[in-house]
């Protein structure tokens, strides 16, 4: 902050009367010296400036008043000098801009401040989330944006919230939280395990800077913590059992070991993608505790566990019945056609009531649990579907192969419809730029029928395509595209008019 040091010789006339009154009434006047004043000059909103005036003997009490450009005032209570003619008056500036005049008026004469520049006090926003979030439970994150010290201004304005994509998550108003602090929140509810990202954008006010947070990261898991336990609800005897420990984020790196009852079965079982496995086979029936504990290459660490009861065996297979419509039901181990550019989303149903799972290692992918989205041209994709069982059923995995085949390319066609129309107009086949098929594939057009004698092809520069009708008659046409060895068939589209 820049300080404006400004001297004042108090008037001779002044003086005069002091000495007439003092004498009046019999007292001994002390003649007022040469004031002067430091620490007033530019700064932020909302930061105090001390204001030291020395040298105001026989002063009375002291106002000081700042005028801004928009002629608006602003006033701090009055304070008196000492015996020793000192005084420190406190101003915090309420608003940012010029301001034009300032002054400290007394029974002496005005002390001239001059000049100053207020300006927009900076910020800093920061996001607060827990680390990890229950997946389908509203968690609380809040923002907070702070003026940078000394100021004790409380931001007010926008704030608007995004993901790691720059996609808008929510937007809300600040509320003063205290000096300095203003403060925003608002419940977000995972929608599925994994790793979420958020960043606060305070838009500033006429006072006080913008400022953009950190990002801040939550993982979302079915448990609330970085790891879960992912076992069966009911377990039999004599029955192998996968148990599954998964991770957010899934970059953790560590190893897990399972427990029964807190005894250990397991060996270190390294955490590859986010989840450990081990195959474990219950031995005693009744009511158990399974648990998971981990250790991270970092040397953090954690566990979880979960109730199971398990049942005495044998027990029955779960089965699965997985059907895709307009098809029929897939066999285990079954070899199945789905075309390029396509998704299938299948049923499915087990005996035991357990909802079955989709999952794949090959070229195609899987979305919504049940829907296989082939985009890959051609190859082979090696579907899963699972099973946990349950109700006396044990889990269950059937595998499936299915071949990406051609696909059939589409076009959004200018050409009318087949139908009636008008002898000596021209239709429009193909418009300026048209993008021609689905697979980029260009759309040739011939008269299969008519041609000259009913209709004529016509190929302006603009790079349409154009059929003028010429006399009645029949007219036919036909498009053709070629396809796309493996992965696309040719395309072919007809129209027939009658031109009248």
């Amino acid at each position: 902050m820049r300080n404006h040091r400004r001297f004042v010789q108090f008037g001779v006339a002044g003086l005069a009367t002091t000495a007439v009154l003092s004498a009046a009434l019999g007292l001994t006047a002390s003649p007022a010296s040469a004031a002067s004043v430091s620490g007033y000059g530019s700064g932020p909103v909302g930061a105090p400036q001390q204001i030291n005036v020395t040298g105001a003997q026989g002063c009375g009490a002291m106002t000081f008043t700042a005028v801004y450009q928009n002629s608006s005032q602003q006033s701090v209570p009055s304070v008196f000098p000492d015996a020793n003619g000192n005084a420190t008056i406190y101003w915090s500036p309420n608003a940012a801009g010029a301001v034009t005049s300032a002054s400290i008026g007394s029974t002496c004469t005005p002390i001239d401040l001059g000049s100053a520049n207020i300006s927009k006090v900076g910020t800093l926003t920061t996001i607060a989330a827990p680390n990890v979030a229950v997946v389908g439970q509203a968690t609380m994150i809040t923002v907070n944006v702070q003026s940078a010290s000394p100021s004790a201004y409380s931001p007010t304005g926008h704030v608007t919230v995004r993901d790691g994509n720059g996609n808008v998550v929510t937007g809300f108003g600040l509320t003063p939280n205290g000096t300095a602090t203003s403060f925003a929140y608002w419940y977000w509810t995972p929608p599925a395990s994994g790793s979420y990202v958020f960043q606060a954008t305070y838009d500033g006010d006429s006072n006080a800077n913008g400022s953009t947070s950190a990002q801040d990261v939550v993982s979302a898991s079915p448990s609330g913590n970085t790891i879960t336990l992912v076992v069966p609800g009911t377990l039999t005897v004599g029955i192998p059992t996968n148990l599954k420990a998964t991770f957010v984020p899934t970059t953790i790196q560590g190893s897990v070991g399972f427990t029964f009852n807190g005894a250990p079965i397991s060996a270190s079982v390294p955490i590859v993608n986010g989840q450990a496995n081990f195959q474990w086979t219950p031995t005693v029936a009744g009511a158990a505790v399974l648990g998971a504990s981990y250790m991270t290459n970092g040397g953090a660490s954690g566990s979880t566990s979960d109730k199971v009861n398990i049942v005495a065996g044998p027990a029955q297979q779960d089965v699965i019945t997985l059907t895709q419509p307009g098809w029929g039901t897939w066999a285990p181990n079954g070899q199945y056609n789905l075309p390029n550019g396509t998704s299938t989303t299948m049923t499915a149903t087990t005996l035991s009531g357990s909802p079955v799972v989709l999952t794949e290692t090959g070229p195609c992918s899987i979305t919504n649990r049940l829907t296989i989205v082939v985009n890959v041209g051609s190859g082979q994709c090696n579907i899963q579907a699972s099973s946990t069982g349950g109700k006396g059923y044990s889990a269950v995995t059937y595998g499936y192969t299915v071949n990406a085949i051609p696909g059939t390319q589409t076009a959004i066609l200018s050409a009318p419809n087949s139908g009636n129309l008008t002898k000596g107009r021209t239709y429009v086949i193909e418009a300026p730029g048209q993008v021609d098929t689905n697979a980029g594939q260009n759309i040739s057009w011939k008269i299969t029928s008519g041609k000259n004698s009913v209709c004529k092809l016509s190929y302006p520069s603009d790079g349409s395509v154009k059929l003028k009708m010429v006399n009645k008659g029949t007219c036919n046409i036909k498009g053709t595209a070629p396809g796309v060895p493996g992965q696309w068939n040719a395309y072919s589209v007809t129209r027939s008019y009658k031109v009248k």
